[in-house]
């Protein structure tokens, strides 16, 4: 029975807390609210327990070091400028970045997990199997080629061409990584 409880009672608490914090979001719109009352210091807890709650069990079985203080990082501070940030009417430089690198690093948590389980998939038996730093590699890797499809997309720039060059190059920046790698010594 214990089981059985723990996932359940986990599933209704991660459920709960984004319910919770989705409708402090949508329906009482703190982030129009002063900083500083309590629906808005809520929320700005709610945004770091919310991501934590799903990332912390998946770096556990990961066993990556520092994946989940930097998820967990990337993810609350993508939601707290989503949902606090106001720009003006001319973004700068900082603003701009200040917006792009959580989205970045809130992409290359998923696309490390999605590497990671789709070539340990492929690899299951080979003696040269994933290990988490090449998946984090990867997850990086994609989650720029990703940012960089939108970011030319958003600009209306993005062409067939310029997609399939952005593409071209993340490809051959992995392999360019991968055959420069040494060979691993031998024991003997």
């Amino acid at each position: 029975m214990r089981r059985y409880a723990v996932p359940v009672l986990r599933t209704i608490l991660v459920a709960n807390t984004w319910a919770l914090l989705l409708h402090l979001i949508v329906n009482v719109d703190v982030g129009n609210m002063t900083f500083g009352t309590p629906e808005t210091l809520l929320a700005c807890a709610l945004l770091v327990i919310a991501p934590a709650l799903i990332i912390l069990p998946v770096a556990d079985r990961l066993a990556a070091p520092f994946f989940d203080a930097e998820a967990i990082l990337g993810w609350s501070t993508l939601g707290f400028i989503i949902v606090f940030f106001r720009p003006a009417e001319d973004v700068s430089y900082v603003q701009f970045l200040a917006f792009l690198l959580p989205l970045i690093a809130a992409t290359a948590s998923i696309m490390t997990l999605v590497a990671y389980a789709f070539v340990r998939r492929i690899r299951t038996r080979s003696p040269r199997a994933l290990n988490v730093m090449q998946a984090r590699r990867i997850g990086y890797l994609a989650a720029l080629t990703l940012v960089a499809l939108a970011l030319l997309n958003a600009l209306a720039l993005l062409t067939p061409f310029n997609g399939t060059l952005v593409v071209a190059v993340a490809v051959l920046a992995e392999l360019f990584v991968v055959a420069s790698r040494q060979p691993p010594l031998s024991a003997a």
